[in-house]
């Protein structure tokens, strides 16, 4: 982690040679990264986190809480809770602050627009910028959605801190005018879907949902700024929780997301050259 500000850096157990091994494992199997990530994702447990590990994110989801409360008042924090306070769901999450349960996508805006607001969250700094504790305010809805347990929740958390630090590792796409919660929609999918307990066919449609629809542009952090710049994460997390209800029933997707440009080019069926009507 030199040269960086770790987002938490005993929480590197998974993020060098046991995560690289593990993908490299699934390249020999000729899949599409969705494939991997899928794989990956299911066959990760909180067996596999040290007990630095496990303190590490048991912190963060307590200080992702005091950043929660602090932002509780400010403007699109309220406005996030009233509209998600406009819908109730039979198996629903919590809102902060609140004895109200909305449907999960809606829970992981609205106290994502907290734990975000006053960017007093931890941060990841490499190629790609990112705070990676945006991710549990998906988690956290989408486990008391499925009653999961505590262990499983931490699993989940730590599993999207390595994939979307990992993705900020490999490539910054701000550059290209991507906004960088763009991952996130990537790794909260992945979260959820491993609350959930989808299999990996299942958990890669929710890759591929989340990697074709939650595309954010940078335009939100430059010239006159905007509340949307503090919630952006917020609405990655949305439409990482919805990715991952969505997948759980076998929507419709979206194929091969991620695929090598060469493959691509051979395939007349999906290739961008020949877009589907």
């Amino acid at each position: 982690m030199t040269g960086r500000r770790s987002a938490c850096p005993t929480m590197s157990f998974l993020a060098g040679d046991e995560f690289i091994g593990r993908l490299k494992l699934q390249l020999s199997m000729k899949t599409t990264l969705a494939h991997q990530l899928a794989n990956y994702s299911t066959s990760f447990g909180f067996e596999d986190l040290s007990k630095e590990v496990v303190h590490e994110v048991k912190r963060r989801v307590t200080d992702s809480l005091g950043c929660a409360l602090g932002a509780w008042d400010e403007e699109p924090c309220a406005i996030a809770r009233k509209v998600a306070s406009d819908f109730s769901a039979k198996h629903g999450a919590t809102i902060i602050g609140t004895t109200h349960k909305a449907p999960p996508d809606w829970t992981a805006f609205a106290n994502g627009c907290c734990i975000r607001y006053f960017d007093y969250n931890d941060t990841y700094l490499s190629k790609e910028p990112a705070h990676p504790s945006d991710n549990i305010s998906a988690a956290l809805a989408a486990a008391e959605s499925v009653n999961a347990t505590g262990r499983e929740l931490i699993a989940a958390i730590a599993l999207a801190y390595e994939v979307q630090c990992r993705l900020c590792d490999a490539a910054s796409i701000r550059a290209r005018g991507w906004d960088h919660v763009t991952y996130g929609a990537f790794s909260t999918a992945l979260a959820c879907a491993r609350l959930m307990k989808l299999d990996p066919e299942k958990t890669r449609h929710a890759v591929n949902i989340a990697g074709v629809a939650c595309a954010a542009m940078r335009q939100a952090r430059v010239g006159e700024l905007s509340h949307w710049k503090g919630v952006a994460f917020a609405d990655a997390a949305r439409r990482g929780v919805y990715s991952a209800l969505l997948a759980r029933s076998l929507a419709p997707v979206p194929s091969r997301h991620f695929w090598p440009r060469e493959v691509r080019s051979q395939s007349p069926d999906d290739s961008p050259a020949h877009p589907t009507p």
